[in-house]
Parts: structure tokens; C-alpha cells; sequence
């Protein structure tokens, strides 16, 4: 079976997907496919409850690659799948595994369908509350006999979740959004219920992401590229706006790949801290590791410091691959 998503609950599913699906106009159809977005937000609108009526919770089980996601996450297909059916929400909520979505280091994953939310960071005691927040982002009208009950035993009041918390700081993201839709997702919840953005000023961001500074790289060939920086970015983030060569980041900074490997010269020594232990093990897979030089970009974030380095000698190397 194949199925494609979409972030206003569409879902085309085919029994069988070969060459000649490739080719039908099913799938051309499916392909072009493009949600209605909102006037006042301008995020793709949820269709009505009776064409999103069966919600899922797909958990990324996939132990080979990484077992933290094996670990953590067939233990929370089993609590969610013993909390829809003591709820009985058999008939509306349908609960499965798979392979990969991202993100080892945040296991358990999982994604709510219709909505294509990713949530992470999850464990067991997660999963009543998982499934009200499913119920917050999608909502339908269950018979009085399967109204999701909170963890706390009394029915959910969805008001809590119009700008409140719910399951939000476990948020990664929502499948199909532009990085512009996202953060407008993203400003739509309360800030007040998150310190850790609440405590930031906007006149403190905005200064960071105006602040600019002077960076040294040199390619393979031997050619230095000076380059603007902004301060707070990463420098898989800076070789992409510059189209620097050797820095691809396949995994899009998720610490998941080495693609965005470079070299930070000993001398001067760098004012960075030393890389964490999933860095470390990214670093295995980096061809041409170099002990003491060899970091990834994503890892590496623009400084003042970082800056006056370069300007004291250091030198960003970019390798051949």
C-alpha cells in the first residue's frame, strides 16, 4: 500500500503502487493537488470533519538505524493503543509504526494524521494527552459515548488549546508548510506558556538576526571566500546562502548525516565548544575526518567570536566531499 498527505487531511491511498502508478493520471492529479489556504492566516484549511473523520498516530519504531527509536517508541504504540481502547476510539483513531521520519535524538516520534503534525520527545505517560491534542488539532463530533477524556479524567477543554500549551512544546513541525507558514503556526500559540520564547524580547531577536559579521572560508582548490554571516545562524546555513561548495546538510541541519562536514583550523584555537556526543557519532560517517579539526556546520553557530577568530587567522576549511 502507498498513501499521500496532505496538510488539510487529504489522503489518496493505492492498494498497489508499481511503474503503472507512476505513469496514471491519479497520481498527476494527486501531484498538482494544492490545499485552499486561509485569508486571515494563510495556512492550508482542515476539510470538514466527514473527509478527515479517521485520525492516526504513526510512531517511528525503526530500531536499525538507531535504537533509541525502537526503545522508546514500540513501548508508546502500546500506550496509546491500550488508551484509545479505553476511550474507544477504535473506529476513529488508528494507531501504527513506521520506518523513519527523522530525528533519532528525539525519540519517540510520531505524526497526527489528518493534520501532519510531528510531535517528539515522547514517552508512555504521553499518550492520553497525545490523543486530546489530536482531538484539539482536528476536531469532529464523537458520540457522548467516545468524547476523548483527559488524562486528568474529565472531558478536554478544547479552549486551552485555541492558544494554550497542550502537547506544543513537544512540536517539531507540520508536514507540507513553508518555513513562513510554520512560524505563523508557531506565533499562533501563546508564547506565555513558553518560557524559553517568552523570555526572549523581539527587540533582542531582531537585533541578533540583523547583526552581521566577517567569516573566512577556503575552499578544497585553495580559494578563500569571505563571507556576511549573521550572527545566531549556523554555518550550514551560511555555506547555503553563499553557495559555498562541500556543504550540503541532506539532513537539513538535523544532526541525521556528515553532508555538511568541514574543518575549523587548530591555530588559533576556535571559540567553540566541544562537540556533543551525537556530533560525534555523525562524525564517524565523514569522509576525511581529521581529529581535533573535523566539525559539522549545523553544529557550528556564528559568534562575535567565531568572527574576530577568523579575523586572528582561523580558517574555515571546506573539504572535497
Amino acid at each position: 500500500m502507498a498513501r499521500l498527505f496532505w496538510p488539510d487531511g487529504r489522503k489518496v491511498e493505492w492498494d498497489v503502487f508499481n511503474l503503472e502508478t507512476l505513469n496514471s493520471d491519479q497520481l498527476e492529479e494527486a501531484i498538482n493537488y494544492t490545499p485552499s489556504l486561509s485569508h486571515s492566516s494563510g495556512l492550508p484549511q482542515l476539510l470538514p470533519p466527514s473527509e478527515t473523520s479517521q485520525k492516526e498516530i504513526l510512531v517511528c519504531t525503526h530500531g536499525s538505524r538507531d535504537c533509541r527509536c525502537s526503545d522508546r517508541g514500540v513501548p508508546l504504540v502500546s500506550a496509546l493503543r491500550k488508551e484509545v481502547n479505553r476511550r474507544g476510539l477504535e473506529s476513529q483513531i488508528r494507531i501504527g509504526q513506521v520506518a523513519h521520519v527523522g530525528g533519532h535524538k528525539y525519540a519517540a516520534n510520531a505524526i497526527l494524521l489528518p493534520t501532519m503534525d510531528m510531535l517528539s520527545n515522547l514517552s508512555t505517560e504521553h499518550a492520553p494527552c497525545i490523543i486530546d491534542h489530536l482531538f484539539a488539532l482536528a476536531p469532529s463530533i464523537p458520540s457522548a459515548s467516545v468524547i476523548p477524556i483527559a488524562e486528568r479524567g474529565t472531558k478536554i477543554d478544547k479552549s486551552t488549546y485555541v492558544k494554550g500549551e497542550g502537547m506544543w512544546k513537544h512540536w517539531r513541525g507540520r508536514y507540507g508548510l513553508t518555513l513562513e507558514q510554520q512560524a505563523t503556526l508557531w506565533d499562533s500559540v501563546d508564547p506565555s506558556r513558553h518560557p524559553h520564547i517568552a523570555s526572549t524580547s523581539h527587540e533582542t531577536a531582531a537585533k541578533n538576526v540583523q547583526e552581521t559579521v566577517t567569516l573566512r572560508f577556503k575552499t578544497y582548490e585553495g580559494e578563500e571566500k569571505v563571507v556576511h554571516a549573521r550572527v545566531g545562524e549556523n554555518l550550514l546555513e551560511v555555506g547555503k546562502e553563499n553557495d559555498l561548495p562541500s556543504l550540503e546538510g541532506v539532513c537539513d541541519g538535523n544532526l541525521e548525516c556528515a553532508t555538511c562536514h568541514l574543518y575549523l583550523s587548530s591555530s588559533p584555537v576556535p571559540p567553540v565548544s566541544e562537540p556533543s556526543e551525537a556530533e560525534d557519532d555523525m562524525l564517524g560517517y565523514a569522509i576525511g575526518y581529521k581529529e581535533g579539526e573535523s566539525r559539522l556546520g549545523c553544529q557550528i553557530e556564528v559568534t562575535r567570536d567565531l568572527a574576530k577568530w577568523c579575523d586572528d587567522g582561523g580558517i574555515i576549511r571546506l573539504p572535497r566531499f
